[in-house]
């Protein structure tokens, strides 16, 4: 273990995005009797792997842009939701936004935009679509619109998108 005076400063470039870590003595000491948990945990340098993804400013602050988890593989060309989320959040119908990968044997995944409309709106994917045109790259457009009454939360309020993601998935099933 390092003592604080042992840690060198580190100065990424502005912009520089990659997962974040964390060592020392408050730190997560692993799993119980779980070596694999801890092998995906734990870097083999020590360093708590957190999932989260965060991204440098100029003044070298991290702002977290995403879970490692949560990105969206389409077509090899590689996304966060969080991103495309923020934007949805500033549409006047749309209460809650998530952005889910699908399953596709094509592309690998399909971007599904899963929404809580505000009270008495209703969303279309075109309208969905065009409020994004001409901000984000086409390969980060949603492809399905699905709409909800609620979210699955976990107490902490994040979004499962495990869990909406197999509602997704068996909707298509009972659409079929």
């Amino acid at each position: 273990m390092k003592t604080l005076s042992e840690f060198e400063p580190c100065s990424p470039p502005a912009g520089a995005e990659g997962e974040i870590a964390a060592e020392g003595l408050s730190v997560h000491l692993g799993y119980h009797h779980n070596p694999a948990a801890n092998a995906e945990l734990l870097a083999s340098d020590g360093w708590l792997r957190t999932g989260d993804l965060g991204q440098f400013d100029p003044a070298g602050n991290v702002r977290i842009v995403g879970r490692l988890k949560e990105m969206i593989n389409r077509g090899d060309k590689k996304f966060f939701p969080r991103e495309i989320e923020e934007i949805f959040y500033t549409h006047p119908k749309i209460l809650h936004a998530a952005i889910v990968g699908v399953p596709d044997p094509r592309l690998g995944e399909r971007n599904c935009l899963c929404v809580i409309p505000r009270a008495g709106a209703s969303l279309s994917l075109e309208e969905a679509v065009d409020f994004l045109k001409g901000d984000v790259a086409t390969y980060k457009l949603p492809e399905e619109l699905e709409v909800f009454a609620e979210f699955p939360f976990t107490p902490t309020g994040k979004i499962q998108r495990h869990a909406l993601t197999r509602e997704v998935l068996a909707r298509r099933e009972g659409a079929r």
